[in-house]
């Protein structure tokens, strides 16, 4: 007469192979949160230099000046269009701000007109806590460069 049976695993083996894998996954959440940290920020900026593109081409094509207003936490939102009414808005990812190193704090825009050009120039640095940066630079000509 058998007393065990070989098939299936012991309660044992199962908490072993429980705790490793805890181990491994307390190991690697830092570094995943370091990694979307930075993701948020790029992404952010990414986004903002997106918008004022798209801002540049709504400019160009409609005849109209499209001017991109970035105030703070201002109507529900971080930086919108703003011509009559907010016409469209955006927020940035949690844990992530704006700022612009020329002055201004954290009202500015930059108005795209019909031709193309930005009648601002500046810059548009986004970044988290823990000082990770990613700029945004508007030139004059209505050029758009995201680092």
């Amino acid at each position: 007469m058998k007393l065990r049976d070989p098939r299936g695993f012991t309660l044992l083996e199962l908490m072993v192979v429980l705790i490793v894998l805890g181990t491994m996954f307390a190991f690697a959440l830092p570094g995943f949160l370091r990694y979307a940290a930075t993701q948020n920020v790029k992404g952010a900026a990414a986004n903002i230099a997106a918008q004022l593109r798209l801002a540049r081409q709504k400019a160009i094509s409609t005849g109209n000046q499209q001017t991109l207003h970035f105030i703070y936490q201002y109507g529900g939102c971080d930086y919108h269009i703003h011509n009559t009414a907010i016409e469209a808005k955006w927020n940035l990812p949690n844990g992530v701000t704006y700022y612009n190193p020329s002055g201004g704090g954290f009202y500015y825009e930059y108005r795209m007109a019909p031709d193309g050009h930005c009648k601002d120039s500046g810059m548009v640095i986004v970044q988290n806590a823990r000082g990770l940066r990613d700029t945004v630079s508007v030139e004059l000509s209505g050029l758009i460069l995201y680092q």
